[in-house]
């Protein structure tokens, strides 16, 4: 009898512990997926993009089955828009092998000075994959309203670049069914994003 009792008083808690332990597992890994950044709740195929762009004419179509990243920005930026290509390009490291299933692109909201020309030159010094995309006002137009980008330029700062452009500063992720899934607010660590994106690939 007191063999048998102090079997259980030395097993009982070593199972305890594995039971718990399993059902922290089961739990962490059957519960829903929950995303860093805000997400559309019904998503729905992202707004056309058809634009002149860094590497030839530009259509967001021709991505279909990979993820799309986008951020509207302008290349005199002096603050948000380096500081989040270069979030973005930390992205484009952390993804490792699955980086060439996700494309950057960066959208200017200043299309009287950024040149594609310049562009280019901008967008590859954060990463050689990244696209840049302008054209006319007139153009670009509909664009910034199918994603809701706010523009306005500021004539009264005392920019060197000689105006400033007030902007939204979101990053928006596109799953590879071309659908508008999250956006993310500045500053959101590169690590959050990369593993979001790393589990829209795996869906």
């Amino acid at each position: 009898m007191q063999d048998a009792k102090r079997f259980w008083q030395k097993w009982i808690p070593i199972i305890l512990v594995v039971f718990s332990l399993g059902a922290g597992i089961f739990i962490r890994f059957n519960r829903p997926y929950e995303y860093n950044g805000v997400v559309y709740q019904n998503p729905e195929p992202a707004s056309s993009i058809s634009l002149p762009g860094t590497q030839g004419d530009f259509s967001l179509e021709d991505f279909s089955g990979k993820a799309v990243v986008l951020f509207f920005g302008y290349t005199s930026c002096p603050d948000i828009c380096p500081s989040t290509m270069s979030d973005l390009k930390q992205v484009k490291e952390y993804l490792g092998e699955e980086a060439n299933k996700v494309q950057v692109v960066f959208v200017t909201v200043d299309p009287e000075r950024d040149t594609l020309e310049k562009l280019g030159s901008y967008v590859t010094l954060f990463n050689p994959s990244f696209i840049g995309l302008s054209g006319t006002e007139e153009q670009l137009q509909p664009v910034w309203n199918g994603y809701g980008v706010f523009r306005e330029i500021d004539t009264e700062s005392d920019s060197m670049a000689g105006y400033l452009v007030n902007h939204t500063s979101r990053i928006y992720l596109i799953d590879p069914a071309g659908r508008l899934l999250i956006t993310y607010g500045f500053g959101t660590p590169p690590e959050e994003i990369t593993e979001d994106i790393l589990h829209v690939l795996d869906r």
